[in-house]
């Protein structure tokens, strides 16, 4: 089986919590931008803000992410120059709708006009960051087969960044969730 068709990956404890809580400082000492669908902000179908992470504290992430993404999709994670890693804050409201990751036509015409970022690459990587219990619903769901996760601190769920892989985030009931995304290309095995 290749590794694009792998199932996603969930690994606990992946991150350590003094890294994650940089994180989280780093997010709430930045003015935080709302974050669009396809381009276009609209709290119907995606209600989050981003900041940008700065290269350290991605590099940092990787570091620690590279070996479980290397033992399930028998691939190593890298950055991809200029696309910034980023942290989203989604507070009570609707979540974001079922989509899956690979970038459109649309959503490159529309960014060159609206400021928005163009995330794209192979492989997505989901960091927790904070705790399941400082919010309340916000699961990060897949469609086809079925599954949730709401992990622990510090957890990363990692997938590729396919049309296969069409998940989303159940809405927010309470609370703020807190995840940093980044998305890589990937080397095989050797690289």
């Amino acid at each position: 089986m290749t590794w694009h068709r792998r199932s996603p990956l969930l690994q606990e404890g992946v991150v350590p919590l003094d890294l994650c809580a940089a994180l989280m400082d780093h997010a709430t000492n930045e003015t935080p931008r709302r974050r669009s669908f396809q381009g276009v902000v609209d709290s119907s179908l995606r209600d989050s803000a981003y900041v940008r992470v700065p290269v350290p504290l991605e590099e940092a992430v990787l570091s620690h992410c590279a070996a479980p993404i290397h033992g399930h999709f028998g691939v190593r994670p890298r950055s991809i120059p200029g696309q910034p890693a980023v942290i989203y804050r989604y507070g009570v409201g609707v979540g974001f709708v079922a989509h899956h990751d690979e970038v459109t036509e649309i959503e490159r015409a529309r960014a060159r006009t609206n400021g928005q970022p163009v995330v794209g690459g192979d492989l997505t990587m989901v960091v927790w960051l904070n705790s399941p219990d400082a919010y309340g619903g916000g699961e990060l769901f897949f469609e086809h087969p079925p599954r949730e996760f709401k992990p622990p601190c510090g957890s990363l769920v990692a997938f590729p960044a396919t049309r296969d892989h069409v998940h989303g985030v159940r809405p927010i009931v309470r609370g703020e969730r807190c995840t940093l995304v980044i998305r890589t290309h990937v080397g095989d095995a050797s690289g």
